[in-house]
């Protein structure tokens, strides 16, 4: 079932994550009227639940600590995941438009989320058009991830998957303005390969591969970016 909202109150205007969770032009009057309509849902243990598939599609949900994943399970019942949410990001786009929830949040670590109601979100949005703007960005952004995976599954080795994976993150570290080049995983090499689609032992044999080539450091879930140009190359993109 969806998470439920507590009584504690929403002060968007004192988060530090606002400003990736709403348009950069929201001044503290329209993040006050934001913050009316936010709640915020109980912190959530590793392997919490955020809402589960069939749940009514109430609310999208602001990440502000921790990191969630979402899932899908196919008709012969396996587990498929679709996506990886980091602090200041949304989950549940997918929902927009229906009645039900179509896939299922679970937090990959302890985490604490905001809770903001579709309907109160989608009323405000017409009185804010900055934020129906912000909304349509955001969604833009989500099915643009959607199709790069879809190309990157069918098209690209198992080197050219992780070194995109990566790339995505350290851009994801750009926008909270943290360090892209010390990443931290916070999903457990099965999830990164169940969404790559790529075997447990491909990824670790993956990126034993990159740290041999001097492309990259690994310890554990920390990954350092040794050599920006070469995970480039390698993920199809080039450096700035």
């Amino acid at each position: 079932m969806n998470a439920t909202t507590n009584a504690t109150p929403v002060h968007c205007q004192d988060c530090g994550l606002s400003k990736l969770c709403f348009p950069p032009s929201f001044d503290q009057q329209m993040l006050e009227e934001v913050a009316h309509a936010v709640g915020q849902i109980p912190v959530l243990p590793k392997g919490g639940v955020v809402y589960a598939r069939g749940d009514a599609a109430s609310a999208l949900y602001a990440v502000r600590s921790g990191a969630v994943k979402t899932i899908i399970v196919d008709a012969q019942g396996e587990e498929q995941v679709t996506g990886f949410y980091l602090p200041g990001e949304v989950v549940g786009l997918e929902h927009l438009g229906q009645a039900q929830c179509i896939t299922t949040a679970v937090a990959l670590e302890r985490s604490m989320l905001c809770a903001l109601p579709i309907m109160s979100m989608s009323q405000l949005s017409r009185q804010l058009p900055a934020l129906q703007q912000h909304l349509f960005q955001i969604m833009s952004s989500a099915m643009s991830a959607d199709y790069q995976r879809m190309h990157l599954l069918t098209q690209h080795s198992a080197e050219s998957r992780v070194a995109s994976f990566l790339l995505s993150l350290m851009e994801r570290h750009r926008k909270r303005r943290l360090d892209p080049l010390h990443l931290r995983l916070p999903m457990s090499r099965g999830d990164l390969g169940n969404h790559l689609g790529l075997a447990l032992e491909t990824v670790s044999r993956t990126l034993g591969a990159l740290q041999q080539r001097g492309i990259v450091q690994v310890s554990g879930r920390h990954v350092d970016i040794v050599d920006e140009n070469s995970l480039a190359r390698l993920g199809g993109s080039q450096c700035a």
